[in-house]
């Protein structure tokens, strides 16, 4: 998805869309490669135009997949962006990904005289917030089994590209447990 199509979603003039699109700096990195560590602030948010990254959590020297970004999704760690406090996860690309890095204050900067540039600032948190209330809710009420199949409805292309391991913890699983799921969903489909 390109930005100019994101951004009409939203409403904007194109008066508008010529304010906000070329503050997006295009990064172009290859798979597997580290693009924010925790720690830091992170004051910036990125429009994923293709490819795949994966947001983490190292919890007693465990990694835990909090997230998974594909194209024309916005990959920002939300309560670091709005509180301006320390990130707790890490983001990295699974695949070489293209994605255009937004500044938060160069973007804050419109909304005064461009009001309806901030409603996409507001729909951006909204969508976050959805997702995560939305995940919360298939953690207390669906099998493995379900989550597995409605993350696969979801996002096809991310089962070709991210590893097993990565799958299950944003599952909530362990490998072997996604393997046998797997499994036994194989024998059920021949």
């Amino acid at each position: 998805m390109e930005i100019i199509t994101f951004l009409k979603e939203f409403g904007l003039s194109d008066s508008e869309i010529s304010l906000l699109a070329p503050l997006g700096k295009e990064v172009v990195v290859p798979a597997n490669q580290l693009l924010f560590g925790a720690d830091r602030v992170f004051n910036e948010f990125w429009f994923i135009r293709q490819g795949i990254l994966r947001a983490y959590r190292i919890i007693d020297g465990n990694d835990f997949t909090y997230a998974f970004f594909l194209p024309g999704d916005i990959a920002v760690d939300y309560e670091s962006y709005l509180k301006g406090t320390e990130s707790n996860h890490f983001f990295e690309s699974l695949s070489e990904t293209v994605y255009l890095k937004f500044d938060k204050k160069k973007v804050e900067a419109l909304y005064e005289d461009h009001p309806r540039i901030e409603r996409i600032a507001r729909a951006m948190a909204e969508k976050a917030y959805l997702r995560a209330v939305g995940r919360l809710k298939e953690f207390q009420t669906d099998s493995l089994e379900s989550r597995y199949l409605h993350l696969i409805s979801q996002n096809v292309e991310l089962f070709k590209t991210a590893p097993l391991q990565h799958i299950a913890s944003f599952l909530g699983a362990k490998p072997q447990s996604l393997s046998r799921v797997r499994a036994r969903l194989a024998n059920k489909i021949y």
